[in-house]
């Protein structure tokens, strides 16, 4: 049982890792291949991994599903539920997981394997939503296409001699994307922040690229802070993506940082662009915090490059934040790959307005606002 989890850490560590929105023209991006030349301190930061396992880690029963692996270290917890290929559950000391997890989907799968199954949690997306249409069934951007439904993914979970625990969801996609999507959580035993590796081989020709979409649907947020440039091709830094923009009064600006307070009955979708690539949701006093750092690839992020994105629907009861990496046009052989990262954190009981903002910051390793 060891070396079956020894060989499959030793080839995670030693491999070359890789809601609507208004109708743009949408540019193939060019094709790119793995550079044989030494990566840059900051692909090297991410792609030096080691992974010695000790022991696997079993499945159990959870929140109502037979198949579930978590990842504990007495700082946080990490719930993965294979049979839909998410994150359900990332809670840390006194703060719960913020991801949306309705009692009516704890432990279901989806009745029509070819339909989305809104269950919540983390997920990723391999394709672009503004590509759907070139290859669903209806023509449409939603649902996603059968191709991309939810569909159980391969799961195995083992602690490292570090005594890191980790776990590896892997999934194949058909025609006509022909890729591989591999999502590496590794949770070190003295932190409290989660790291997930992600990963897109293509392993056929095709010619849809592919992006690391990742989501995180947060149950009846407060408040979202998203980062803004100082150079955006946005105006004030954000696009608004849905065909309303936000309500008066919730957008508020912290200097370098624009919050969404949500409101009652609303729905709007914003992207920016700032290479600061983080989002932060507040519920209450608890805050998560997600910062996606890019891979080994060249390329444009889609929707105009937005790199971070947030769609709130009120009426239904969450908030997406979302994080995306550049689309790329992969040759069979190729990959595509970045890095997640997950922290929890509260806010003062007197938090001030600009409260979420100065978290994000603090969270990003940020200098505080002048």
């Amino acid at each position: 049982m060891k070396s079956m989890f020894f060989l499959l850490a030793t080839a995670v560590a030693s491999a070359a890792w890789a809601k609507q929105a208004p109708e743009t023209v949408i540019a193939p991006p060019p094709p790119v291949s793995v550079s044989t030349e030494a990566p840059s301190t900051a692909t090297t930061a991410l792609t030096a991994w080691t992974s010695t396992p000790v022991a696997p880690i079993r499945p159990a029963a959870r929140l109502g599903w037979s198949t579930t692996y978590a990842l504990e270290n007495g700082k946080a917890s990490a719930v993965i539920v294979p049979a839909i290929g998410r994150l359900v559950s990332f809670s840390a000391g006194n703060v719960p997981s913020l991801f949306r997890l309705d009692e009516w989907c704890q432990g279901k799968l989806p009745e029509n394997p070819n339909e989305f199954f809104n269950a919540g949690g983390d997920w990723i997306w391999p394709v672009a939503q503004s590509r759907w249409p070139a290859f669903s069934e209806n023509g449409n951007d939603w649902p996603p296409p059968a191709v991309m439904a939810d569909a159980p993914w391969d799961c195995s979970a083992w602690e490292d001699a570090d005594g890191t625990k980790c776990a590896m969801l892997t999934r194949k996609y058909g025609a006509p994307l022909h890729i591989i999507v591999s999502r590496l959580f590794r949770l070190a035993a003295d932190s409290a922040e989660l790291v997930v590796r992600q990963r897109i081989e293509r392993t056929e020709p095709s010619d849809i690229p592919v992006v690391l979409w990742n989501v995180s649907q947060i149950a009846k947020p407060d408040a979202v802070a998203l980062p803004v440039a100082a150079d955006s091709r946005f105006e004030g830094g954000l696009r608004t993506l849905t065909s309303s923009g936000p309500a008066p009064g919730s957008l508020s600006d912290c200097g370098d940082v624009r919050i969404y307070t949500v409101t009652p009955g609303g729905e709007v979708k914003l992207g920016g662009d700032s290479p600061r690539a983080w989002l932060a949701a507040a519920r209450g006093n608890a805050v998560i915090f997600e910062c996606a750092a890019a891979g080994n690839m060249p390329g444009t992020p889609p929707d105009g490059g937005c790199v971070i994105e947030m769609y709130s629907n009120e009426g239904l009861g969450y908030t997406e934040i979302e994080t995306l990496g550049p689309e790329v046009a992969l040759q069979p052989g190729t990959i595509l790959e970045n890095t997640l990262r997950m922290r929890l954190a509260t806010l003062p009981a007197d938090a001030a307005p600009c409260a979420l903002a100065d978290t994000g910051r603090a969270l990003a390793g940020e200098a505080p606002a002048p």
